[in-house]
């Protein structure tokens, strides 16, 4: 607890740290992010090789957004290592933000991906014809690509919620089973039938889900560096539960934003009856928004009924 004094009347801080979800960078959680590198590693070698023999373009394609995908658990490992430095006089909340910075650079990788893959997929379907294509090949690397996104998807499930960079990374698998199996039909097509064309109208599809995505976390990542209020709270919500409260008169300068994913943080000025002016209103306020709302870092600052902030000079 702080005290300072303004024209004469005293006001009191209470601030609060909670452990959020973003701090829970346990050895395990970073292990699992390695084992799901080393299985993209290895599938994005093999799939680069079948793109190559096989001349599919949906396997080139969705080689480039498994590269994506590891770079996006390689930053989210990083991220990892930074989040766990200690904070200094000029990084008050310490390295936490990195995390959505690599977020938005990686969703930033997965438009220009989404877009060399939509640019040639268009040329084979429109201008350059479709080549022979090894369906046996695609097919192969097709089937070997499912089992290995699917075991990586039950790594990282548990873990969803973690951080920004593990979500954007399971959505990126999910994404990755989706086109395995439109590889694999695309495949049968051209073993069967021959329709080459399928090849590059896999592409498309796949390229259109990559953008999807990309996008989604970039809304994402951009919301918290513009430091909006969380999806999934309120702020008048927030302003009628402190305005019920006893003794309470009035709330301004209220503010809710996240400092990275699972550490929410709240201000507000609440301006309350003389007799509740103390230490002891202050830290009931801040457990009733903690337990009710799970906040990780509260700061309220009280006000007696008389105080009036416009005649603070800046």
């Amino acid at each position: 607890m702080s005290q300072d004094c303004h024209h004469g009347r005293q006001h009191i801080h209470h601030h609060h740290h909670h452990v959020g979800l973003a701090e829970g960078l346990t050895p395990k959680y970073v292990k699992k992010l390695q084992w799901v590198m080393a299985l993209s590693i290895l599938y994005l070698v093999i799939q680069s090789i079948g793109g190559f023999y096989s001349g599919s373009l949906a396997l080139w394609a969705d080689a480039g957004h498994k590269l994506a995908d590891t770079a996006s658990i390689g930053l989210a490992l990083t991220a990892a290592w930074f989040a766990n430095l200690s904070s200094s006089p000029r990084k008050t909340f310490g390295f936490y933000r990195l995390e959505i910075l690599a977020a938005l650079i990686n969703a930033l990788g997965l438009v220009f991906v989404s877009g060399f893959i939509l640019w040639e997929a268009l040329q084979r379907l429109f201008h350059q014809g479709h080549g022979h294509i090894h369906g046996d090949v695609m097919l192969g690397v097709a089937v070997l690509g499912l089992v290995i996104n699917l075991i990586s998807a039950y790594i990282l499930y548990p873990s969803r919620e973690f951080n920004l960079n593990v979500k954007g990374a399971l959505l990126h698998i999910l994404t990755d089973i989706a086109n395995s199996v439109g590889e694999m039909g695309a495949a049968i097509a051209i073993l069967w039938f021959g329709f080459n064309w399928m090849d590059a109208l896999i592409s498309l599809l796949i390229a259109m889900l990559v953008l999807y995505n990309a996008l989604r976390v970039m809304k994402e990542a951009l919301h918290i560096l513009m430091e909006a209020a969380p999806s999934r709270l309120s702020v008048p919500h927030i302003r009628d539960f402190i305005l019920r409260r006893p003794g309470v008169q009035d709330v301004h300068d209220l503010h809710v934003w996240t400092i990275t994913t699972g550490k929410e943080a709240l201000l507000a000025h609440v301006r309350v009856e003389e007799s509740l002016f103390h230490y002891q209103s202050a830290q009931q306020l801040e457990k009733e928004l903690r337990e009710t709302f799970d906040l990780c870092h509260i700061t309220v600052q009280l006000e007696p009924p008389e105080f009036n902030e416009a005649e603070i000079p800046f």
